[in-house]
């Protein structure tokens, strides 16, 4: 009888420890879980600020062209306007001025709400992997001080059944 409360209680002190193993081991599985989440969520982050910044170099070469363009027209009409001797110079130049200034006001207006956008598709990717990191559920590493109370509660309770039934057979 004695060897029989002996064994099960061995078998409960190997319970214990394989179960704080497998805690352990859960634990490292999910810190890596976590580790590969974050990492992906910094790659992601990556691309979209590359993506951003490429959106940016298109509209800064889409602005020099329209501006440049805009300047061209510019400098074609006034010198037909002057070539065709049609009147006060400088009333032709003010009047041509005056007529693409509003065209650059326009493109620059434009340019402006490009850089605004991608600014906020900056906040809007950095807000993304915030929210990544802070999906992640912690770790929770099991206890050494649990595993020995657990152990000793075990060790505890097979010497009273050991007590109890060696004092039984008296």
């Amino acid at each position: 009888m004695c060897s029989i409360q002996a064994a099960m209680a061995g078998v409960q002190i190997v319970g214990k420890v394989q179960e704080y193993r497998e805690q352990k081991a859960l634990a490292a599985s999910k810190r890596a879980a976590n580790d590969r989440t974050r990492e992906n969520a910094q790659v992601a982050y990556m691309r979209d600020i590359n993506k951003i910044d490429q959106e940016k170099v298109q509209a800064d070469q889409e602005k020099a062209v329209a501006e440049f363009k805009t300047k061209q027209e510019s400098k074609k009409k006034l010198a037909q306007a002057l070539n065709l001797n049609a009147g006060n110079a400088v009333a032709i130049v003010q009047d041509i001025g005056s007529l693409y200034n509003d065209e650059y006001t326009e493109i620059n207006r434009d340019y402006k709400g490009d850089m605004i956008t991608l600014a906020n598709q900056t906040t809007d990717a950095y807000a993304n992997m915030s929210k990544v990191y802070n999906s992640l559920q912690p770790v929770v590493e099991p206890s050494r001080t649990g595993l020995l109370l657990g152990l000793a509660t075990t060790g505890a309770q097979g010497y009273i059944n050991y007590d109890t039934a060696k004092a039984a057979k008296k």
